[in-house]
């Protein structure tokens, strides 16, 4: 009587894995033909080939090419093809348990700067998207609106560990960090000014704590 369910349970997990796999190459092939070659370039039966799966699977899995471009994006984000919510993702929640407000900028802003890297190339294909595509445009703006949200939870996790900055409320602390850990700042660091993964990192971690925090308590002689 348990061997059938064995068998079935079995191939369910194969066919879990291989709709997996298939959505991760989709997800990659898309990513690179959307940078080398723009949205308007990038026709689904081209991400398809380079995928190596069928057109139908495509559009299967993501309906349309603004859907695919957004998955994309949400892909880089969270490095995971399910594109799980980033506060639940390990490495913010190690942002949350941690009780030091510098230890805690420290581990964000090497996160930040990882996801913002990736993520930073798809964003540029989208935000060019948008100013031809009306629905591209509204769901880019809600994106970085939830960008903005969980950035405030961010900053709330620190504020709960210790005072802001005197004067500082969450919603300016939570807008400093959007600005300044979002694409446009990347693009002129990174790219006009050609510093790497680790100099971004710590100039985001450097200008986080002095932006949000009250000067460190000087060491009596």
């Amino acid at each position: 009587m348990t061997e059938p369910v064995k068998r079935r349970a079995y191939r369910s997990t194969v066919r879990a894995m291989r709709a997996r796999a298939n959505r991760e190459a989709i997800l990659r092939a898309a990513r690179d033909l959307f940078v080398a070659n723009g949205y308007p370039n990038t026709s689904v039966a081209a991400v398809a080939t380079e995928a190596g799966v069928s057109e139908d699977l495509v559009y299967v899995q993501f309906q349309t090419k603004r859907r695919l471009l957004v998955e994309v994006l949400n892909y880089s984000v969270t490095g995971d093809v399910e594109s799980p919510r980033v506060l639940a993702q390990e490495r913010p929640q190690a942002v949350r348990r941690e009780h030091d407000q510098r230890r805690q900028i420290a581990l964000f802003a090497e996160d930040i700067a990882g996801r913002t890297s990736r993520a930073r190339p798809i964003d540029d294909v989208m935000q060019s998207a948008a100013l031809v595509d009306t629905e591209i445009a509204e769901k880019h703006r809600a994106m970085h609106r939830t960008r903005l949200a969980n950035l405030t939870q961010f900053v709330e996790w620190v504020a709960a560990n210790g005072p802001l900055r005197d004067g500082l409320t969450v919603e300016d602390a939570a807008a400093t960090v959007w600005a300044l850990t979002g694409p446009p700042m990347h693009r002129l660091l990174v790219d006009e000014l050609g510093w790497d993964l680790d100099r971004f990192t710590a100039w985001v971690q450097e200008t986080l704590q002095a932006a949000l925090l009250p000067p460190p308590q000087s060491e009596p002689d």
